[in-house]
């Protein structure tokens, strides 16, 4: 699944700024029609704000995220964004999950350091952006009080036109200011170029520009792209005024007449005679023909593409990562009721839930001695669409909490439920607890058994003579060292992964030709080959002998035995 989260990313941001740069110099500027070049850079400078405010991740998909658990490598995730670290993770033990407050392993020195140099980050690029406003704001007041105290002398094509006794023509919005200095040829001109910016909206292109400029204050490569913008819209221009049938060699010495006047400290300008007129002159005397301008253009486009796609992809790659959601971690049940009732009723054993990346899981126990568990439980998927948790069956999980170690969650009983016969609508209520690192270690050695090579029982062990409920239930057998857990399954969504059973887990000793598998009668055993097991009850020789065969880790077992295995909220 891909989606987008939000930060700021400069690092990102100024790496695509650099190569769409390049582009712009290698294969557009001054090689093609002024035109486009202006459309280049604005959606140049749009895409690196875009770079540098929001980044796509890759989340992790949830059928895979238990394979993640299963893997013996080390996972890196690195995340480049004000605020983020970048975490190691070794899944043999766990998989640790940046969240909004905890960073796992993060040391007690450096973690707080971090924050608060991302924290400083944070400001002082919001600092740079209200500076960097400020400034544009402040050069608009300076032109509109300008303009008030103007006189207007005559309008030409939809712009007003103002007489001033200043040294350089320029125009804003729909404004156009000519000196009073020069002669009526060099005043034609400047009239017919500044009229020309009117006519193609060039100060609303800078302004909305500068804003972008704005955001991306610490990116240089925006500063190169708006310098570039000017000299595009004076190209283009001018390329106007030479149409009109003007003669281009007076029109050039016009604009190195104006070259020769100060241009005054207002940047989002128009101003005749303000950029390189070297350029400027060079691209009128230029011969581009249209299919190379046209050729050029595509190219650029090309690469541009190639660009962001390998941004893209390079940023979902660096931030895959498994999404967490509100619930994960250890929960025990403190009660349960009717939800129009205030009877409270408590488990008749311990209750505990696990969260995980995809998977719910829920055991309760009468009694635990050590590695012996003897227990029933219910296990179904979970997944996060957007922000909300939805069941099995896509229905969204309705909870609350009451504070952040406590929640509340509502369901329905379904007709086969006979647990709160009062009611159709239960509530129940659990608490955060701390992880129990003993029951921790028997699932995680369990979740290993497939993968296991200490002894000739070691494995995961499928009993063919079990048959209960049709195909969707089974017995299963698991082995590592010394630990067994013999689990009943069965299926009860056919479409979907909702299950429920029981268990038992304890040590497995070999006494001779009989199996004790913890406090259960002791078992005569044969194996006919190594991948298959004979066991009946030493008692009753005239009982069924059932037959088990080593199988690999089925994916329903996987996600059972690694729904503990999360450290994220351990209490």
């Amino acid at each position: 699944m891909y989606t987008l989260e939000t930060g700021l990313y400069p690092l990102a941001a100024i790496a695509v700024g650099a190569l769409l740069t390049l582009i712009f110099f290698g294969v557009v500027r001054l090689k093609c029609a002024a035109r486009w070049a202006i459309g280049f850079i604005f959606t140049a400078m749009v895409v690196i704000t875009v770079c540098s405010l929001v980044t796509p991740v890759r989340w992790v998909d949830l059928d895979t995220a238990v394979e993640v658990m299963q893997s013996e490598e080390t996972i890196l995730n690195p995340v480049e964004a004000v605020g983020n670290t970048t975490e190691e993770a070794t899944s043999s033990q766990q998989l640790k999950v940046k969240t909004k407050d905890i960073v796992a392993d993060d040391s007690p020195t450096v973690k707080p350091f971090l924050i608060d140099v991302s924290r400083m980050v944070g400001w002082l690029w919001v600092v740079g952006v209200a500076v960097v406003l400020l400034s544009q704001s402040w050069q608009l007041v300076r032109l509109y009080r300008l303009r008030r105290n103007q006189e207007v002398i005559s309008h030409a094509s939809g712009a007003k036109l103002f007489a001033v006794d200043g040294t350089q023509a320029f125009s804003f919005g729909r404004s156009v200011f000519v000196p009073r200095m020069f002669d009526d040829e060099m005043r034609q001109f400047m009239t017919l170029h500044e009229v020309a910016h009117v006519r193609h909206r060039h100060f609303l292109w800078l302004c909305v520009c500068w804003v972008l400029v704005a955001v991306n204050w610490y990116n240089p490569f925006c500063w190169v792209l708006y310098r570039e913008l000017h000299l595009q819209q004076e190209l283009q221009v001018d390329g106007d005024v030479i149409r009109q049938g003007i003669d281009r060699k007076a029109y050039q010495y016009s604009l190195l007449r104006a070259t020769m006047q100060s241009g005054g400290p207002v940047w989002i300008l128009s101003a005749f005679g303000r950029n390189p007129v070297t350029k400027r002159i060079a691209f009128m005397d230029s011969d581009i023909n249209l299919r190379g301008s046209v050729r050029r253009a595509l190219l650029s486009v090309v690469l541009a593409l190639a660009v962001l796609s390998a941004a893209v992809v390079t940023a979902c790659k660096n931030n895959e990562k498994v999404k967490e959601h509100p619930l994960m971690g250890w929960w025990k049940m403190d009660f349960t009721r009717n939800t129009d009732s205030d009877t409270e009723l408590y488990p008749f054993g311990k209750q505990i839930a696990f969260y995980n990346y995809d998977t719910f899981l829920t055991i309760c126990y009468r009694a635990r001695n050590g590695k012996t568990l003897d227990f029933s439980y219910s296990t179904e998927e979970m997944r996060l669409r957007g922000d909300t948790l939805v069941d099995a069956m896509g229905d969204p999980l309705r909870y609350e909490f009451i504070d952040d170690n406590t929640f509340q969650n509502q369901w329905t009983r379904q007709p086969y439920q006979n647990a709160m016969p009062q009611g159709p609508e239960i509530t129940d209520q659990w608490s955060r607890i701390p992880v129990d690192e003993e029951l921790l270690e028997l699932f995680d050695a369990l979740r290993q058994a497939d993968k296991a090579h200490g002894g000739k029982f070691d494995g995961v062990w499928l009993n063919l003579t079990q048959t209960v409920k049709g195909d969707d239930s089974k017995e299963y057998l698991l082995i590592s060292d010394s630990l067994f857990l013999s689990l009943y399954y069965h299926r009860q969504e056919p479409e979907a992964f909702r299950a429920a059973g029981s268990g038992y887990s304890g040590i497995l000793k070999e006494i001779g030709d009989y199996l004790q598998l913890g406090y259960m009668e002791p078992l005569v055993y044969s194996m006919p080959d190594v991948d298959h097991l004979v066991v009946r009850k030493a008692t009753n020789e005239t009982a069924t002998p059932h037959t088990f065969q080593r199988i690999e880790m089925p994916a329903e077992l996987k996600r059972i035995l690694t729904a503990p295995m999360t450290h994220g909220h351990s209490g």
